[in-house]
């Protein structure tokens, strides 16, 4: 891939997401909460450092993915720029 394409997917990717990758500390928060961790290769916390470093291939050749129930409790934590649950 040509840099602008991936600096344009990433860009897409992380708009998507909802992640604000300036505020995430790679602190696993994110991965905390998720229902799925324990059947996951790659967690949530990584997956935006995957995005970030543009290491699609790695991101989209794992099953960890898939495993994702899009139930967005990864969400809830600050680096996605929404606010906490109270």
């Amino acid at each position: 891939m040509l840099n602008s394409e991936i600096e344009q997917l990433k860009s897409q990717i992380l708009d998507v997401s909802g992640v604000n990758k300036k505020k995430c500390m790679v602190c696993g928060k994110c991965s905390g909460t998720c229902p799925n961790y324990d059947s996951m290769e790659y967690h949530p916390h990584q997956f935006v450092q995957m995005v970030e470093n543009g290491d699609f291939e790695k991101l989209l050749s794992t099953k960890s993915i898939y495993a994702c129930s899009s139930c967005f409790a990864c969400l809830s934590c600050s680096s996605s720029g929404k606010s906490s649950p109270a």
